[in-house]
């Protein structure tokens, strides 16, 4: 499967496009798709002990000219306590170009500390991947 990535309007490293990629071939993902979205998951994550967050990513084909722009990348972590529920702690919307936190009101996604953000984020994730932190990793698509 071939796939050519749009630039968003915040910069996404080519590394992380293919670790994408890899995904999508480890997955064995094939045929007219048009969305595909990313999971992966640290098997030993859990609010009492920590670990490595789990973390969502959705890719959108584009109709016109077959190339693919990320839809949203979530951070997810527990919050509450005793009875800690999975949450979403950084929301990158691309397709809003909104930023979240959990505790905050959504920003615009080419705002300068956004871009800090998403920068740490993503030298931290690929690091994760590198490390082998995520043990499962569940692509789906349709």
């Amino acid at each position: 499967m071939d796939i050519k990535f749009n630039q968003s309007v915040i910069k996404i490293s080519s590394k992380l496009f293919v670790a994408l990629k890899q995904s999508i071939k480890q997955q064995g993902i094939k045929g007219d798709v048009s969305q595909i979205t990313f999971n992966y998951r640290d098997s030993s994550y859990s609010s009492e002990q920590g670990g490595y967050h789990p973390v969502e990513i959705s890719l959108q084909k584009d109709v016109t000219d077959g190339r693919w722009s990320v839809l949203y990348i979530t951070d997810f972590c527990y919050y509450g306590h005793p009875y800690a529920e999975l949450t979403k702690e950084l929301d990158f919307d691309f397709s809003l170009a909104t930023f979240s936190t959990t505790y905050s009101q959504p920003r615009a996604i080419t705002h300068a500390s956004v871009k800090d953000i998403f920068t740490l984020w993503q030298h931290n994730f690929l690091s994760y991947l590198e490390y082998g932190a995520f043990d499962q990793i569940k692509v789906s698509s349709w």
